[in-house]
């Protein structure tokens, strides 16, 4: 096989979802290597040093020839890269093989979640490009959410991953919480002004969050649109008919206590300071501006003919 890159460099973090992450290193590097000439595998020991690696590679302190980048881990790891690659302006492709719980945005490149099988999937993609949220001053690549998703990732953090599943989009998922915490908001959509009381609100760019999908059919990572969805807390039974796909047009229709408003720029603001989760990770506080940033970085990806192959 000829390698398509000269120069590769591995970032991974030693407390990943991998239960050996030297072994699966290894294991990773094996196929890594049939595509690129030279692998560099970079340590990431605390938060904030992959961003300080792009900052390296960007000003060629690191190397003078790296031209693609790839991540082992989970979607907080993702997440620091992303914000690496966007805040550094690095014009460089990345490859992402999942390392976590849910590697949401994996299953949006058509990637098995078994690190392995994506480390050999992997070497059959091909780059396209995706589009990128701006929240205030960080990126994120799948979604925005503040209410009830919050609430389950602190849950998550104490240890406690069985109160909310996997985010289900089931009935499940909001009679877990049965006493969700209300907040008043205020929205800007493209300039259109709105205001009421909700338990959740989610701004996606990808169809995955929770190892789920989303059930709007044309939601896609690559159409220059936001998707907000504002929930109802008072209507418990807005899950019941998930398995319905709906598309843009008749979601409204459709869907009791969700409602979706698609959007390239969204301003939030609530009664309250409320913790704000990006891709996984709670990063920010209410308020939030949140851009679309249409086609702004390239992802290896697995296209549907060889993913089904």
């Amino acid at each position: 096989m000829t390698q398509k890159y000269n120069h590769g460099v591995l970032f991974y973090h030693e407390h990943s979802g991998i239960k050996n992450i030297y072994e699966g290193l290894g294991e990773v590097a094996k196929s890594l290597t049939t595509i690129c000439k030279h692998l560099s595998i970079q340590l990431s020991e605390e938060e904030g040093n992959i961003i300080t690696f792009c900052k390296s590679i960007k000003s060629q302190q690191y190397s003078d020839d790296v031209d693609i980048i790839f991540i082992l881990g989970g979607d907080g790891s993702v997440n620091e890269l992303i914000n690496g690659v966007m805040q550094h302006d690095l014009n460089i492709p990345i490859g992402i093989i999942p390392g976590g719980t849910f590697n949401d945005f994996t299953k949006t490149l058509n990637l098995n979640n078994d690190f392995r099988i994506a480390s050999q999937q992997i070497t059959k993609t091909e780059l396209k490009s995706y589009d990128v949220m701006k929240v205030n001053d960080r990126y994120a690549l799948n979604f925005v959410g503040l209410g009830l998703i919050v609430q389950n990732a602190l849950n998550v953090q104490d240890g406690n991953k069985d109160l909310f599943g996997k985010l289900s989009y089931v009935s499940s998922t909001m009679k877990t919480l049965v006493d969700p915490v209300k907040f008043k908001y205020k929205l800007k959509v493209d300039g259109k002004e709105l205001s009421d009381e909700s338990s959740m609100i989610l701004v996606a760019n990808g169809p995955f969050i929770g190892g789920n999908r989303i059930p709007l059919t044309d939601l896609a990572p690559d159409d220059g649109y936001l998707n907000t969805f504002i929930f109802d807390d008072q209507k418990f039974n807005i899950f019941t008919d998930v398995f319905k796909q709906r598309d843009s047009l008749n979601w409204n229709n459709m869907t009791k206590g969700i409602t979706h408003l698609p959007a390239k720029e969204i301003t939030i603001e609530t009664d309250k300071t409320h913790k704000v989760d990006i891709d996984g990770e709670i990063a920010l506080t209410t308020p939030l501006n949140i851009q679309i940033l249409p086609q702004a970085i390239k992802i290896l990806t697995l296209i549907e003919e060889s993913a089904n192959n």
